[in-house]
Formats: structure tokens, C-alpha cells, sequence
């Protein structure tokens, strides 16, 4: 199928291609997944996930990992993510002389204890059907958690995955400040509704914590919900092995009070795990889908400098960092600190952000400035479903399948003018249910006391019923229903 094409199943010609596969199973065999390769974890394997715990004990070892993280996702826990097993759990008490970050950042790759909290998602994601992993997205999405949006494969040589139908169930509600005090609340699905999306990606090595960065754009200073994993937080300094090129996505959604939210409408943020130079694909998808794409430039040398050469085109939609640290970088092949960016790649010069020696609350604060110059008329509104198309273009995968296409495509055609309101669709529609059916219901249930009293049945309640039955009976199927009917009569000859 499609889902096992994205994470697992190929066949790797070369030996490096058998180097990477290998430390995917090594992760995955750490993790107890390696069994999911063929057979994706699926929704009734939440069934064997006791959800009632007493206790807050770490995981015994690496394979108890993936349970306890959807043991305490589905409890909506914010420490979901930051999990270790018991013998590292151990080390960090034991060691006095050391911090926790210390400690974690003593751990070597090939640790058995060692397992980046990414690598775990990246992980458990790549082991689970696309309908778990549209649950998972939906309880990560309500702990405010991002999500990921392109799944990396551990084979160099075969397209990553971009999860379309995963998002398809994530319904928010939001506020905008520019719409009519009476009118503002919006709802939709976040794979569909039109809003600009802002792409975030890193260029070299950088001191400062991209993703730290976006997470104080996202909830500001004082929240205590991290959106993006970063190397300050609990096994964040470990290597990642998997989630190198993992693409999630993070919302900002107003709740209409000036003085708390950070932007005035809606607005999603995708961030690009790894080195950009290292995921060009990726990198060509999100400068041609986003509205901006911001760029964390560090020590750039010559390959980062061609590759920032071909963005000529999307010039307009840049936005760059500059933190390269000149004093530990003297020996730099290239970088930007004293060339002119606007007649290099024509970029201008407002859209450049001075952030060296720039803490991340500040670089955050910058970002945020210019992203609210660009609200809400310069930036681009755009879907991912708009994106998901690129990525196709682009010759990525993507977890919506033919079938899947078609059957989004029925629906919504079937459900083309609930717009209108639900109780005129209805009508329209769904004509047995309106008025005559009302008043047959009444005609049954004053039948029904007159039985129950062991009265006569009054002829003219059976000629007023015999009528309404007659009047329905020449009601044809509207074609929502007929539809459904096809559907459900294959269904069933399928599964006969």
C-alpha cells in the first residue's frame, strides 16, 4: 500500500543504503516496532493501552517507550513527549555533578538507552496506519503539539511523505481581529481552510534553537506549552537518527483578545528538521507552497550559498536570519555578513534579520515584527491540500491514495451546499425527514394512545396517514442519497 511505500518495505541496492536501513531497525527494534513493518499498528491497538495509571514511572526500557507516549497522549498530558527509560531515568538521579542535559548529552548515538524524543514520533508514526495516525494527530494538536506534515524515509533514494489525509481530522476554532465583532468565530478543518502558511528552515550550523525560536512566536514568553521538541527540553540533546528531514507544523489561532494573541489571524508555521542543504526536496516544496520561508543562516559555505542562489525565484517570499557567529567562524568558505543580499539574490534589505550575538526571545520578537508587517493582505493564503499537490509535482508521496481522492471527492460533492445551513440542506436533501414526516409521527403517536386505551382507531386518523404515505412514497431519492446508496450496495458486495 501506499502507507508502507512512505515508511518501510523498500528493497535498498547499495551499501549505504543497507547502513541506513540497518540503524532504522536498530531504532526500531530498540523501540519494539520492528514487528510494524509489515503490519501497521492500527486503532485497536489502543484497546490493549490501559489509560488509567496511578503512577508517573518511567518506562522500564526503550520498547516500553511508544506505550507510554500514547498511554499519556490520550490522557492529554503535556509531558507526553519527554519520556526516558528506567536505567537512564536512574543515571540522571544518581549523578549529582551533572545536569540533565549534561548527562543526556553524554550519551552516545548507538546508546541502548539513548532514543531522541523525534526519533520516537518519527518512529511511531512510520509503524502506524493512516487512520492511527490521524488520532494521534488530532490528540497532539489538542496539547498543542506540532504535527508532523512530512514523514522522512530511512532510504535516500525513494520520496518522503506528506500527510495529508493525517490532518484531514484536526477542526479548530479561531478568532480573527479584522472580521466583524458579531461574525469573527471561524471553524474549519486545518488540510482546507485557506490561511498563510510560514515555513521555517535552517541553513549551516546555528547556535541558537530554531525551534525554540518558533515556539516563542507560536505562544510567547509566559506559556508553559512547548509546540516544537528543541535541545533545551528532555532528551533533546540526543542525536536524531530518523526525524532528519521530518517537516511538522505548528498553528497560531487567535481567540480575538488583542492583548494575548501574538498575530491578528490564523496562521500555520512548518519547520524543517536537519540542515537544508541536506532535504532539497523538501526544501523546493516548502519555498514553492509557503507563503514566506524564513532562513536561520550559519556558517554557510559554498554548497549553502548555491543552494540559497537558486531561491532567486522565491525571493519575494524570504525572510533571512543572519546568525552566523563571525568570531567561532573565521574560517567560513562564504557567508553573507558584508555582501549586498538585494543584488545578490534580490532580496531587500528589510526582509534580512541582523541576529547575531541575538537571544532566541529577542530573535522571536524580530520575527514576529516583521511577520506582522506582512499581515494580513501581503502574505499569500494558501492549504495544504494546495501543497500536497506541489508535493506530487515534486514527486513525493502522499498518503492519500487514488481511493482516497475519489472518496473526498464524492463527499464533498455530496455535501456542496451544506453551506446554505444544516436545516435547509435538510430540506432540500433530505425531504422524508421535513414536515410530513413530522406530521406522521403525531398521526402514529395519537394512533398509538387509542390502541392503548382500547379506543376505536378514528378513520380519519388512518385516511390522513394513508395520505402523508402516499405523498412521501412519490419523493425520489435525492442524489446525496443516491450516492450513499451506490456506496454502501458496493460496500457491501465487496465485503460479501
Amino acid at each position: 500500500t501506499k502507507k508502507r511505500e512512505c515508511g518501510f518495505g523498500k528493497q535498498f541496492s547499495n551499501t549505504s543504503n543497507e547502513v541506513l536501513r540497518s540503524k532504522l531497525r536498530d531504532v526500531l527494534h530498540k523501540l519494539g516496532l520492528e514487528a510494524y513493518q509489515t503490519t501497521p499498528l492500527d486503532l485497536a491497538s489502543m484497546l490493549n493501552i490501559n489509560t488509567w495509571t496511578l503512577g508517573n514511572q518511567p518506562s522500564l526500557e526503550p520498547k516500553d517507550l511508544p506505550k507510554a507516549f500514547l498511554q499519556r497522549l490520550w490522557l492529554f498530558r503535556q509531558d507526553a513527549r519527554s519520556l526516558c527509560c528506567q536505567s537512564l531515568h536512574n543515571v540522571i538521579l544518581n549523578d549529582d555533578n551533572k545536569s540533565t542535559v549534561q548527562v543526556l548529552s553524554s550519551f552516545e548515538g548507538d546508546s541502548q538507552y539513548a532514543i531522541n524524543p523525534l526519533d520516537l514520533i518519527t518512529s511511531i508514526y512510520m509503524s502506524a496506519s493512516t487512520f492511527l495516525q490521524q488520532e494521534i494527530s488530532k490528540h497532539m494538536m489538542q496539547c498543542h503539539f506540532s504535527v508532523p506534515l512530512i514523514l522522512p524515509n530511512i532510504d535516500p533514494e525513494e520520496p518522503n511523505c506528506f500527510l495529508l489525509w493525517t490532518l484531514r481530522g484536526i477542526v479548530a476554532q479561531w478568532r480573527a481581529h479584522y472580521l466583524d465583532k458579531y461574525t469573527r468565530i471561524q471553524e474549519g478543518d486545518l488540510a482546507s481552510t485557506c490561511m498563510p502558511l510560514v515555513s521555517c528552515v535552517r541553513l549551516g550550523r546555528c547556535d541558537v534553537s530554531k525551534s525554540q525560536v518558533l515556539n516563542y512566536m507560536l505562544r510567547g514568553f509566559t506559556s508553559s506549552s512547548e509546540t516544537f521538541l528543541h535541545r533545551e527540553m528532555e532528551g533533546g540533546q540526543l542525536p536524531r537518527r530518523l526525524s532528519n528531514g521530518l517537516v511538522e507544523v505548528g498553528w497560531h489561532l487567535p481567540t480575538g483578545d488583542t492583548n494575548r494573541d501574538i498575530f491578528p489571524v490564523p496562521l500555520v508555521i512548518s519547520n524543517l528538521r536537519g540542515d537544508a542543504s541536506a532535504h532539497e526536496k523538501c526544501l523546493t516544496l516548502l519555498c514553492k507552497a509557503s507563503s514566506a520561508v524564513v532562513i536561520f543562516c550559519g556558517d554557510l559555505r559554498e554548497k549553502e550559498k548555491q543552494l540559497l542562489a537558486s531561491c532567486k525565484d522565491v525571493a519575494s517570499k524570504l525572510i533571512l536570519v543572519d546568525i552566523l557567529d563571525t568570531e567561532r567562524n573565521e574560517s567560513r568558505v562564504v557567508g553573507f555578513v558584508d555582501e549586498n543580499l538585494e543584488e545578490y539574490i534580490g532580496l531587500p534589505k528589510e526582509s534580512v534579520i541582523q541576529g547575531r550575538g541575538l537571544s532566541e526571545e529577542t530573535l522571536a520578537v524580530k520575527l514576529c515584527d516583521t511577520l506582522k508587517n506582512l499581515l494580513p493582505d501581503r502574505l499569500k493564503l494558501v492549504t495544504l491540500e494546495e501543497a500536497a499537490k506541489l508535493a506530487v509535482e515534486l514527486g513525493l508521496d502522499v498518503d492519500e491514495g487514488p481511493v482516497c481522492q475519489k472518496a473526498v471527492a464524492t463527499v464533498e460533492e455530496m455535501l456542496k451546499d451544506l453551506d446554505e445551513g444544516s436545516a435547509e440542506y435538510r430540506q432540500r436533501q433530505l425531504p422524508l425527514q421535513g414536515p410530513l414526516w413530522s406530521k406522521l409521527a403525531e398521526l402514529e403517536k395519537a394512533e398509538s394512545k387509542q390502541r392503548k386505551e382500547r379506543e376505536e382507531i378514528n378513520p380519519q386518523l388512518q385516511n390522513k396517514k394513508k395520505d402523508i404515505l402516499t405523498e412521501l412514497s412519490n419523493y425520489k431519492m435525492t442524489p446525496p442519497c443516491t450516492d450513499v446508496y451506490i456506496f454502501l450496495l458496493g460496500y457491501s458486495n465487496k465485503t460479501g
